[in-house]
């Protein structure tokens, strides 16, 4: 190699050439001057735009009110939403743990126990395995959150690993044990002693799934169980189960093994699926998690029923969300989303929402004038002023239209009165005072539907109390004191007994005269009873001798007897004025805090994708706006080529010739003589576009004729 060529290799190698990773140094651009000098822009209307779409950007919510709606506005809409819905999942979280806290109890002693009984036998006395059965219901979203908890819970309180499994983690036998051993492994030693429980006896290297590992660490660590959990233990392969409660067996007297199986359906059903010899190794307990449904209640109770509760739903809308939960879903977790998404609707595409009563947030009261004009187009705001024309309080009317002073001062009035308390109250005195279980979810419709007295709650009540003793009406009333004496602890309900003094006072009026009669009945040896408890007796078949009997039964009543029976028609007609709620719809500005907007959660929650596609295929032009996809009618050969021929497929039967097809398409899409694309190119858009028919199902090849296809799908079916 000449001189000049060896200069010239040397300068073509760089020191990076062989480098294993580059480290790359931007330049800092706002310290180099700019190679262009920069245009000049005209500002103005471009720049308030982009200073509002920065603002909405770092608020995330969009200005309202025709975007007129401050940026401090905006900004205080996403606050309240974000402390709004803090509150509420810290209430379904703490529901959560709380609903989980015996299960981990039950488990962690199981385990315990497991452990005070290894202890106590000896090698040839360790037959069996122990096994919990923890029945999870079909709320399989639940699981992964029941069996985190678990885990955390047993680390804590047992001497051993816990190793949580997975069907979708492991498909082998080998699989599993490699994660057991080395989840186990990881939890108490450090990555310098490794190699001292994969080395076995005379130095031999032990492969990765080997339980003679885990043996070793169980003896170093001094552990006295190895928790195995498998989280849906019925996806899993019942051969892949069945090897490795075999496995698990053989080593039973050197590693204290106990596992833990989630079952969604039954017990007997799980059993059903496992060999004879598999089942013969477990020695196990059951342990049932709350339901769904019971802790959807709970819930339910807490986060709408609930006094703090900042928003509530109307009575539609929580119709659908029980029926999906029921019919669909039956997930804590889906009705969580769904909960969390009424929240983001409400604030985000209600101006007026900035007026939510929040706990800990008081709204700005600096409103604007549009937000005015947005009160007064309100439904309860039209119906009050209704009212007050209809009491001729033309002033007061006058002024809330055209005084914004007078406007504020009502909106203030009426929500610092909160008149959803007053529906709570009442629904929780139903609740207490029912002859038998109530359902939160039932009770809150029938209330804030304002249909609370003709409902089967009060009906049941009223009739109840037509049947008792005094000793029973006693205790009735005295339930009713309490409710509103002391409130309720699930529903965050202080006793309101200074703000419906004059209930209270009749209903312990009534109980101190119910309480005389029944002391002068227990003086006297008689029982009192009232009219309407003969009624229930067993009466005679024929209409003449029920009429004669009745007579003789109402001759022989006492005069303690009609004071008692007057005492529970003077009950049942307060009661029944009591449980005469008005409907929330009445109240005035029942818009601020009741979300009753059921077209976004039947979109979102209830989608209808089939509808939606052949829409978008049958009308392009709806979807895409753009100017080739006209606004026409039938075939057009500036739609796409998967919309075409969509159009097309609907024209034939149920057999569709597939050259036939081609030629109309080509025909459409080459513009007939004109020719305006080649054959070629037609010929890949329609491939493409039957491509496109077939993944979506509506077509497939005919198995009677090669040259055909097959109809699968009609429109609007």
């Amino acid at each position: 190699m000449s001189d000049h060529e060896e200069e010239n290799s040397q300068a073509s190698y760089h020191d990076t050439d062989n480098q294993a990773a580059y480290v790359y140094h931007p330049s800092n651009i706002a310290d180099e001057e700019p190679t262009r000098p920069m245009k000049r822009r005209k500002l103005g209307k471009q720049k308030a735009a982009l200073d509002q779409l920065q603002s909405s950007t770092t608020s995330k919510f969009e200005a309202l009110l025709n975007g007129k709606e401050s940026v401090e506005c905006i900004q205080f809409r996403y606050e309240l939403y974000e402390r709004a819905w803090f509150h509420t999942e810290a209430q379904i979280q703490t529901i959560l743990d709380e609903a989980n806290e015996d299960t981990l109890k039950d488990v962690t002693a199981f385990v315990q126990d497991s452990m005070q009984e290894r202890s106590n036998q000896t090698n040839r006395e360790t037959e069996t395995i122990p096994a919990g059965f923890i029945v999870t219901g079909p709320n399989i979203a639940s699981q992964g959150f029941l069996f985190e908890q678990l885990s955390g819970h047993l680390r804590a309180e047992v001497n051993g690993p816990v190793v949580a499994l997975r069907s979708g983690d492991d498909s082998n036998l080998k699989a599993i044990l490699k994660k057991v051993i080395r989840d186990a492994t990881n939890q108490k030693t450090s990555l310098d002693g490794d190699d001292e429980f994969t080395t076995g006896p005379g130095g031999r290297k032990l492969l990765n799934y080997d339980l003679e590992i885990l043996h070793g660490f169980v003896r170093a660590q001094g552990s006295q169980a190895v928790v195995v959990a498998f989280q849906d233990s019925e996806a899993f392969d019942t051969s892949l189960i069945a090897e490795l409660i075999a496995l698990v067996s053989s080593w039973r007297d050197r590693i204290p093994f106990v596992l833990l199986f989630g079952i969604a359906t039954s017990l007997d059903l799980f059993q059903e699926r496992l060999p004879r010899i598999a089942t013969r190794s477990l020695h196990g307990t059951r342990f049932d998690v709350e339901q769904t449904s019971s802790l959807v209640e709970r819930i339910f109770k807490k986060v709408l029923a609930g006094s703090h509760a900042p928003l509530r739903l109307s009575t539609t809308l929580v119709a659908s969300l029980v029926e999906r939960q029921q019919e669909h879903a039956q997930s804590v977790q889906a009705f969580t989303a769904a909960l969390k998404y009424a929240y983001m609707c409400h604030f985000f595409a209600n101006a007026l929402s900035m007026l939510t009563p929040v706990l800990g947030a008081s709204p700005p009261y600096a409103l604007q004038s549009e937000h005015y004009e947005a009160v007064r187009m309100l439904p309860s705001f039209k119906a009050l002023v209704k009212r007050l024309i209809e009491t001729q309080d033309f002033s007061r009317a006058n002024g809330l239209l055209e005084d914004d002073t007078i406007l504020l001062d009502e909106i203030q009035s009426s929500l610092s009165n909160s008149p959803v308390l007053h529906l709570l109250r009442v629904a929780h005195v139903v609740a207490s005072s029912s002859p038998g279980p109530v359902s939160s979810i039932d009770l809150y419709m029938a209330t804030f539907d304002g249909t609370l007295s003709e409902s089967d709650f009060a009906s049941r009540i009223l009739e109840s109390t037509k049947r008792m003793t005094p000793d029973e009406l006693d205790s009735f009333l005295q339930q009713i004191c309490d409710a509103i004496q002391n409130g309720s602890l699930d529903m965050d309900l202080d006793g309101w007994a200074e703000e419906d003094s004059n209930f209270l006072e009749e209903v312990t009026s009534l109980q101190s005269q119910v309480s005389n009669l029944a002391d002068q009945a227990s003086k006297s040896g008689k029982p009192v009873r009232s009219s309407y408890a003969i009624r229930n007796q067993g009466l005679r078949t024929t209409v003449i001798a029920q009429r004669v009997q009745l007579s003789y039964e109402e001759s022989t009543l006492t005069e303690q007897d009609k004071q008692f029976t007057t005492l529970v028609d003077k009950l049942n007609a307060r009661l029944k004025e009591y449980f005469s709620v008005e409907s929330p719809k009445d109240i005035f500005l029942h818009e601020v805090w009741l979300y009753d907007s059921m077209l976004p959660y039947r979109d979102v929650f209830t989608p209808a994708p089939r509808a939606r596609i052949e829409r978008a295929l049958f009308a392009p032009y709806d979807y895409l706006k753009c100017d080739c996809c006209e606004s026409v009618e039938g075939l057009s050969s500036t739609h796409p080529a998967t919309a075409i021929l969509y159009q097309m497929y609907l024209e034939t039967g149920s057999l569709i010739n597939i050259f036939d097809l081609w030629s109309a398409f080509f025909e459409m899409v080459s513009g007939g003589e004109e020719q305006k694309i080649d054959e070629r190119d037609a010929l890949v858009l329609f491939y493409r576009a039957l491509a496109d028919l077939k993944s979506l199902g509506m077509i497939k090849q005919s198995k009677k004729k090669a040259d055909h296809l097959a109809k699968t799908a009609w429109k609007g079916l």
